[in-house]
């Protein structure tokens, strides 16, 4: 991603709605990763927990993950970028953090060195996401979590696609299966953004179209990225719409929406 761009979400990454309304549904996925049932005798404990989040990028996440480690637990967050480092250091005052620079498909970590590990609109940025999923394989131990986003349907690939650097968006049972062959037991996927896919299929039909076209050379890069200001009571009523989103996911799955969410557990 462009120096442009990491500034930009920097800045909007603590209030924005896709971002709060993103850390909300994925706070209540790792609510069910802490908490043990029959389906999961293995999982930790808040308090305990040793927690990778790969591509952390600018930190705006690191205090939510905080929140479910403890005093006894760990963070870790790792990111390729040393300028997206520079603004995730802003959170060094938090207890049991480290950051360090490093390869999502070469991790500098021992084989089951994580309880949990957490891939926030990551995975489509790496060129091998099957080695990526091998290597999150890896470095968890026996029973422990995956929590992921990732775009859904390639059909809405666009030039925001393009801006922030993706490779692909994902289909549901090609995720499925990808999960599958990397070692993981689906514990629980679901559609997340709900509100989404008809805003995303009105840009894709009645406005892209009508953009001026870049020559080749030129299509990654931040221009492009779909982020529109909005008045804060239209930001705030957002997220809290994504909050019961996230509370609806926790007993069910949705059936749409232009996210995939979940949890995934190493065999």
């Amino acid at each position: 991603m462009n120096p442009e761009e990491y500034a930009r979400m920097h800045a909007l990454e603590t209030n924005y709605w896709w971002f709060a309304g993103r850390r909300a549904i994925i706070s209540t996925l790792l609510q069910d990763v802490t908490k043990p049932t029959a389906a999961t005798p293995t999982a930790t404990p808040t308090g305990n927990l040793r927690l990778l989040d790969i591509g952390c990028g600018t930190g705006a996440n690191l205090p939510m993950l905080q929140s479910f480690v403890g005093g006894g637990g760990t963070v870790t967050g790792i990111d390729f970028s040393p300028l997206a480092l520079r603004f995730a250091r802003s959170q060094m005052g938090m207890e049991c953090l480290s950051l360090l620079q490093g390869d999502a498909l070469q991790l500098p970590f021992r084989d089951g060195a994580f309880d949990a590990v957490t891939m926030l609109d990551v995975l489509e940025h790496l060129s091998d996401d099957s080695q990526a999923l091998q290597e999150v394989h890896r470095v968890l131990r026996p029973g422990g979590a995956y929590v992921w986003s990732v775009p859904a349907y390639q059909s809405l690939w666009s030039m925001h696609d393009e801006a922030l650097h993706h490779f692909r968006r994902y289909e549901y049972h090609d995720l499925r299966a990808l999960l599958r062959r990397s070692g993981f037991r689906i514990q629980k996927i679901s559609f997340g953004m709900s509100l989404m896919p008809p805003l995303a299929w009105l840009w894709r039909r009645l406005i892209l179209p009508f953009q001026p076209r870049r020559p080749a050379e030129a299509k990654r890069h931040s221009e492009g990225a779909v982020l529109p200001s909005l008045p804060p009571p239209i930001n705030r009523a957002l997220i809290k719409y994504l909050e019961t989103e996230g509370r609806i996911i926790a007993r069910r799955p949705l059936n749409f929406g232009t996210s995939l969410v979940g949890i995934a557990r190493k065999l």
